[in-house]
């Protein structure tokens, strides 16, 4: 049977308490964790979340499901299991161990706590991980799927995982976009996962002025 309840970790201090909310199996195999804490900013456009003594949780540090972790260490190994710790935070080791002060939640509170710490750890900054946001990477464009000047492109980075530049990043002019093979210097401005698929954010450090040409096309 799945029960669902949340801990209150009062701290010293109003910045160091925290809110636990956990799904766990009969043996306390966890199977979702999110975790709010006081002192970690709201992201914006996302409201906090209100905790039944009125009070309210800061911003998610943790949002984590097991069957999720489970499809990208199958699909991506190693190095996604990184990554979605960077975004959703790593799991501690073993069952847990209800405490008696642990208050059930109901289902619906339960969704709606992980709902919010989703929408949190999406609006988040990543700045720890193997590709904390600011990192520099040199990549060469690999495919334009919805042609120049839409949606955005892809970027091979020599890592298994998709890296992807938006088109509020490249030029206005789509003749101005770069061509396949092309190399350039790229910055990761986020991580996003899909369906537990790992994505990179790219944006390039520089853009040639419109109508100058980017970097001769790559050999391979």
């Amino acid at each position: 049977m799945t029960r669902r309840f949340r801990i209150h970790s009062p701290g010293e201090d109003a910045d160091d308490t925290a809110w636990f909310w956990f799904e766990v199996e009969d043996d306390g195999w966890v199977l979702r964790q999110a975790v709010f804490e006081a002192a970690l900013e709201v992201p914006r456009s996302c409201e906090p979340l209100q905790n039944a003594d009125g009070t309210a949780s800061g911003g998610a540090s943790m949002a984590a499901s097991q069957t999720q972790l489970a499809l990208v260490r199958e699909r991506f190994g190693r190095l996604g299991v990184q990554l979605y710790q960077t975004v959703y935070g790593a799991f501690a080791e073993g069952a847990v161990e209800v405490p008696p002060e642990a208050v059930d939640v109901s289902d619906s509170e339960f969704e709606r706590a992980w709902s919010t710490a989703l929408r949190h750890r999406h609006l988040s900054h990543y700045v720890t991980g193997p590709l904390p946001e600011g990192s520099l990477l040199t990549g060469m464009v690999c495919a334009l799927p919805w042609g120049p000047g839409r949606t955005g492109l892809f970027v091979d980075i020599n890592l298994p995982v998709d890296a992807f530049v938006d088109a509020a990043w490249l030029p206005f002019d789509p003749a101005d976009w770069p061509v396949v093979g092309t190399v350039a210097e790229f910055e990761v401005a986020t991580l996003r996962f899909s369906s537990a698929r790992p994505q990179i954010r790219l944006r390039p450090t520089a853009v040639p002025p419109p109508g100058e040409p980017w970097p001769r096309r790559a050999t391979r």
